[in-house]
């Protein structure tokens, strides 16, 4: 992102800065546990604790938040172009080997287009498809490191607001403080029971 021709920090970016400024000040708090962890209760039990208290993502929020709705699934990361050509052109074999029914999968297909059906009535045989490409040779570690770059430098712009979970009693006010000077909309919670919520950034042109 540029403004006035001069490089800014992207929305990922800002968050691993804010994350780790904070992680200096003495709280528990790692942004790569987003993308290890799942559900809400795995990233709060692996996320270090500090003296200050801890704050964390999840991948559940991470995808709603980071990721087009459209492509192979919702809140998921599109898979990269590169391989969905590639699999494109391996459809019916990886259709075999996944025990996919062409037809059945047609028919979903027809009935997404005709509006019978959403997209995501589609997401299981994308998934099926997709991980018997990935068993063919290199191909899951290729697709996890295009991936991983995508984050970087596709996929860095919140869409949609992040959740932030957090517990820290007496410090609430120095992560909103941290997370807002680094140019970060911040919504933050009315109390502990509510997470803290980073809203996609105000653009004007």
């Amino acid at each position: 992102m540029k403004l006035s021709g001069v490089e800014q920090p992207t929305d990922l970016e800002r968050l691993e800065t804010a994350f780790a400024e904070l992680s200096e000040r003495g709280f528990g708090a790692d942004f790569d546990v987003a993308w290890r962890c799942f559900t809400k209760g795995d990233a709060a039990h692996e996320t270090p604790r500090g003296p200050k208290g801890f704050l964390y993502s999840y991948a559940q929020a991470y995808a709603d938040a980071f990721f087009a709705e459209e492509g192979w699934g919702v809140a998921e990361q599109p898979v990269p172009d590169s391989v969905r050509r590639e699999i494109e052109a391996m459809k019916p074999q990886l259709m075999a080997a996944a025990g996919i029914d062409p037809a059945a999968h047609a028919e979903t297909l027809a009935a997404i287009e005709r509006g019978n059906l959403d997209a995501e009535d589609a997401h299981d045989d994308y998934r099926a498809i997709f991980e018997a490409w990935e068993k063919i040779g290199n191909n899951h570690s290729t697709a996890w490191t295009l991936m991983q770059n995508e984050r970087r430098t596709r996929w860095h712009t919140l869409l949609r607001p992040l959740m932030i979970g957090w517990y820290s009693p007496d410090h609430l006010d120095e992560i909103i403080e941290v997370l807002q000077q680094n140019s970060l909309n911040v919504t933050a919670p009315q109390n502990e029971r509510k997470v803290i919520i980073v809203n996609p950034s105000v653009t004007t042109s």
